[in-house]
């Protein structure tokens, strides 16, 4: 009888540990560099106690991928069973470079996929592959699987200030410059391993309705999580209030989940971020319906 496929990942993908626990997941941590001391993401630091540091730490926090050792090391830890890793948009970090370096002693029996995503919207994928796997699929129906997520997956996100996206470089000193100037929130949706700017809104609680709004557009929806830093109340809020747009049936309820530090640690507190995979065309509508 063929080994069920494991399901390897890294930090950024945000799935809770009760899930990880559940689906035996191995989640291999990026690094988080604060004032010449590097810590394991979601290991060495809470986030509670980072996001309550993050505002007064000069210089910002820097991230770091983990290294090929590290992914040699956790896909050792799986046996002779054949292993899919997931991981963050290669666009955006080493670390899907450091997962293929890490996989080169196992041959095909590593198969590495790149989400084009983060945070939960690479979780979802993670999730998917996990299901499948737990009900005794084949690599290529365990691929499948996630390839269906990732065609369904939305990821928007408002961000309270472009400050620390200017700060890690990840924005243009410019653009950062005038946003801040106009206190504008821009609400960004990440497809396809690019941020795509789709308004900047004057208020806050203009661009948190218009995230709203988007996701509400979608109609219903399979898998449903709100992201935020140090914002717990807010997403909350958002959650109940997105919570009827689940199709019928969906055996998932909306989850909130605090971002992993090294996303933070890029789009700053406040951030509120929705993702959503749309429920497949024969869905029933939503319970709220």
């Amino acid at each position: 009888m063929p080994r069920p496929v494991r399901i390897v990942t890294d930090s950024n993908c945000d799935v809770p540990a009760e899930l990880v626990a559940r689906h035996a997941l191995i989640v291999v941590p990026s690094l988080l560099n604060i004032d010449g001391r590097s810590y394991r993401d979601g290991l060495d630091l809470s986030r509670a106690e980072f996001y309550q540091r993050l505002p007064k730490l000069r210089p910002l926090p820097t991230t770091a991928a983990p290294s090929a050792g590290d992914f040699e090391a956790a896909y050792r830890q799986c046996g002779d069973a054949p292993m899919v890793s997931i991981h963050v948009a290669g666009v955006f970090s080493a670390i899907f470079n450091a997962a293929r370096l890490g996989a080169e002693p196992f041959g095909e029996r590593v198969t590495l996929v790149d989400s084009e995503s983060l945070s939960l919207g690479q979780g979802f994928q993670v999730l998917a592959a996990a299901e499948a796997a737990d009900s005794g699929a084949s690599v290529a129906e365990v691929l499948a699987a996630v390839r269906s997520v990732q065609r369904r997956l939305r990821l928007l996100a408002v961000l309270d200030s472009v400050e620390y996206l200017r700060r890690s470089g990840r924005a243009s000193a410019l653009t950062a410059t005038l946003g801040d100037l106009l206190q504008l929130k821009p609400l960004l949706e990440l497809a396809s391993g690019q941020i795509i700017a789709l308004a900047r809104l004057r208020t806050r609680q203009k661009a948190r309705a218009s995230l709203m709004a988007r996701i509400e557009a979608l109609g219903p929806l399979e898998r449903l999580a709100v992201l935020h830093v140090a914002a717990a109340a807010d997403a909350q809020t958002l959650a109940d209030r997105l919570a009827g747009q689940l199709a019928l049936g969906a055996a998932r309820p909306p989850m909130v989940v605090e971002a992993t530090a090294v996303i933070g640690t890029h789009v700053g507190p406040g951030t509120l971020a929705v993702a959503a995979v749309t429920a497949p065309a024969s869905a029933p509508p939503p319970t709220g319906a």
